[in-house]
Parts: C-alpha cells; sequence; structure tokens
C-alpha cells in the first residue's frame, strides 16, 4: 500500500521532534559508549535503529554499522517491512559514505531509494533526503554531474513542500554550495553559501553545532581563494562550537583542524600547521578501521606543508602515503587522489626527475579533464606543474649538449 500522498501537510511538529531527537541523541552519545557496546545490544528493529543514530551523531560510526546490521537481519524474514528495510539501507549508505567506502554506500543507498520510490508519492520529502545522500556519495567520487542532478532533483521535491526561505531547504543549498565548491565554482558556492548560513543561524542560533559545520564549509571556501583572516574568523567561532559538544580531541574536529591548518600554512605559520595536521592524522589513525580519503587528504597537506619547509624527504613518504589512501577509498580516477600524484610530480621536479614529472603530470591532467571543467583551479595547477617540468627538461638537454 501507497503511503500518505498528501503534499501539503503540516510539518512545523516534525521540525520540533526532529530537533529534541537531535539533542538528546548529542547528550546520549557522550555516554554511550561508556554504558554499552555496539555487539551486545537487542531489541526491536526500530530500536536497534534509534541507538544506531545515537552512534552514528557521535561519529561512532562501526558501533552504528554493527546495529543497523542487526536490525536489517531482525527484519529480513518478517513481512510488510519494506519501510523498515529502506530505512536502515539509507542509515547504511550514511554510515558507509562516512566510513569512506563508497561503492557499498552507493549500492545501499540506490537500494533503498528503490523501495521508496514504491512506498511513497513521487515528490515525498524522504525521497528528497535520500537523493541529497546519494548526491554526496557522488561528489566523493568525483562524478559530479551525478551529484549535481541528484542534488537539483532533492532541491525541487522541498521547494514543492517549503518556502524558498525555510531552514530545511537551506541545508539542501549547503550541499549545493559544497558541490560548487568542489567543480571550482567558488563565487556562486559563496552566495549559497551566504543565503543558506543567514537562515540555518537564523533557525538553530549562532551557537549551533549545525550552524558551526556550515561555518566549517564557508571557511573552507575562503582558503580556497586565499582569504585566511576571514576564515580564520569563521574556524575560531565553528570550533569554540564543536568543542563544547564534542570535546576538545574528536575526530569529528578533523575537517575544521584540516582547514585551520591551510590557514596556518598560508600565513607562513608551518609549525602550527604542521601540529595541527599531524593531531588530524593521530586521530584518524586511532578510531578508523577502513581506507578513509580524510586521511589521504590530511596526508597529501602534510607533503605539501613538507615541501614549503624544504623537507623533501618526508613530503615524498607523506606524498606516497597519501596516494595509497586515497586510491584505496576515493578510487584512482578521483580528483583527490590525481591531486596527490600532482604532488609527487612536484617533488620529480624537485629532484631532478624532470621526464618523469612530465609524464606523470599529462596523466593526472588526463584524469581532471574527465571530471572537471577546464577552468577549474586543479587544472590550472597541474598545467603548471607540467610546464615547470617541460622547461627544466629543455634547459637539461641543453646542458648536457654543452
Amino acid at each position: 500500500m501507497k503511503a500518505d500522498s498528501r503534499e501539503n501537510k503540516p510539518l512545523w511538529w516534525e521540525r520540533v521532534v526532529v530537533g529534541i531527537l537531535l539533542a538528546a541523541a548529542l547528550l546520549s552519545a557522550r555516554l554511550a559508549p561508556a554504558v554499552m557496546n555496539g555487539s551486545g545490544v537487542s531489541g526491536s528493529p526500530k530500536t536497534l535503529s534509534a541507538l544506531a543514530r545515537i552512534y552514528m551523531a557521535h561519529g561512532d560510526y562501526d558501533n552504528a554499522q554493527m546495529l543497523v546490521d542487526k536490525a536489517m537481519n531482525s527484519i529480513s524474514t518478517q513481512e510488510n517491512t519494506d519501510e523498515q528495510r529502506s530505512s536502515c539501507l539509507i542509515d547504511l549508505a550514511w554510515i558507509y559514505k562516512n566510513q569512506g567506502r563508497f561503492s557499498r554506500a552507493e549500492e545501499a543507498c540506490r537500494t533503498g531509494l528503490q523501495l521508496q520510490q514504491q512506498l511513497y508519492y513521487k515528490d515525498h520529502p524522504y525521497i528528497a533526503y535520500t537523493l541529497r545522500i546519494l548526491g554526496s556519495i557522488y561528489q566523493h567520487q568525483a562524478r559530479y554531474s551525478q551529484a549535481g542532478a541528484s542534488l537539483d532533483r532533492a532541491m525541487e521535491i522541498m521547494q514543492k513542500c517549503h518556502p524558498a526561505d525555510d531552514p530545511i531547504v537551506a541545508s539542501f543549498e549547503v550541499d549545493i554550495a559544497r558541490l560548487l565548491t568542489a567543480e571550482g565554482q567558488y563565487a556562486q558556492a559563496e552566495v549559497r553559501y551566504e543565503r543558506a548560513i543567514r537562515l540555518i543561524s537564523d533557525y538553530y542560533g549562532a551557537d549551533h553545532l549545525y550552524t558551526a559545520n556550515v561555518l566549517g564549509d564557508l571557511a573552507n571556501l575562503y582558503c580556497l581563494q586565499g582569504r585566511y583572516e576571514e576564515a580564520r574568523q569563521l574556524l575560531t567561532s565553528a570550533m569554540a562550537i564543536q568543542e563544547n559538544v564534542y570535546g576538545t580531541n574528536h575526530r569529528l574536529l578533523i575537517p575544521t583542524w584540516l582547514t585551520m591548518a591551510k590557514v596556518y600554512q598560508g600565513e607562513g605559520d608551518l609549525p602550527q600547521a604542521e601540529q595541527l595536521l599531524t593531531k588530524s592524522l593521530s586521530a584518524i589513525e586511532t578510531k578508523t578501521l577502513y581506507d578513509h580519503p580524510l586521511k589521504g587528504e590530511v596526508l597529501f597537506a602534510m607533503a605539501e606543508l613538507y615541501i614549503d619547509a624544504g623537507r623533501y624527504e618526508e613530503a615524498q613518504t607523506a606524498c606516497r602515503r597519501a596516494i595509497e589512501a586515497l586510491e584505496a577509498s576515493a578510487g584512482p580516477d578521483s580528483d583527490l587522489t590525481a591531486m596527490a600524484r600532482n604532488c609527487q610530480a612536484r617533488l620529480y621536479i624537485l629532484q631532478g626527475s624532470y621526464d618523469q614529472a612530465y609524464q606523470l603530470g599529462c596523466e593526472v591532467l588526463t584524469t581532471l579533464e574527465s571530471a572537471l571543467q577546464p577552468a577549474h583551479p586543479d587544472i590550472a595547477a597541474v598545467n603548471k606543474t607540467i610546464s615547470l617540468a617541460g622547461e627544466f627538461e629543455t634547459v637539461a638537454q641543453l646542458a648536457r649538449m654543452d
């Protein structure tokens, strides 16, 4: 039987419930790891899913997965459970995405979406939220056109049941801004972020965790534009809120630490940048059981920092590890992996291996051109590497002729 097809039902009470549940989840998450282990919990599928979301809110995706797997197993033999099954699949998609297991995330998300499309009317908000997750998975795989199509469809659905100035719609604006940032469309991304932040801050409050997370995203955009002082101001505010919720050393702060390290490096404070990157890498390696692109990002940032500091041997080690981590998580053809390989090409130049640098740069450029527009800053950076390698190789050949 199809679910209720009313497209304009009032949703104000849903917002209140979501707010209460989120607050409870964040509070409970501080206590949950100390009072229970996911492997020893039992209950109905709904109970297991609710407990899993407590772990998800605290970033403990491995225990969350254990609980959702149990919920899935307990409903597999029951009848009329498509709604519960779709919910579990979408939870798994979110968990796999945050573990960096993108192929599994996509498979779970697509299957959950298919069930939702059978259960609900075609413009149901649940479908929009699932498309939003699917878009995020695509983005992590550098499949930007598919990510854009998913997010556009999600926004289209949400705008049918919410006004344009609704903060729930603003959260979809944030995802589109993240995609635009990844695509190098910085001016358009900034417009989206600023519009969304006004609505989110007014609705949730300036000191809310979600507000802080979006400020961190905007700070990253400012870093990419070289606007380090503006980024620092946003990050200082965001980090204070995040630390108040999670504590000072929680791994969910790693994206903020990574962006702050970029600020320090951009301002020339390499010791402070290195301290934050080392702290980030330690947090990832201590808790993460799976290869995750965030580990590769941190190692890549460390390699870039070591190059700036003239510590080329350490840069070589960090760069090699970054490429390995990114190939295993984001994939060999992702733009993140490509830029780590461009870092390797730069190191070849510094080592005098100009021909190797040129060949690798050309390979990287081919990868990026399949994912990014020609005007993207990353393509410009790789073209610079190729040009330098070619110039130095020409000079070296002339010197050998003499």
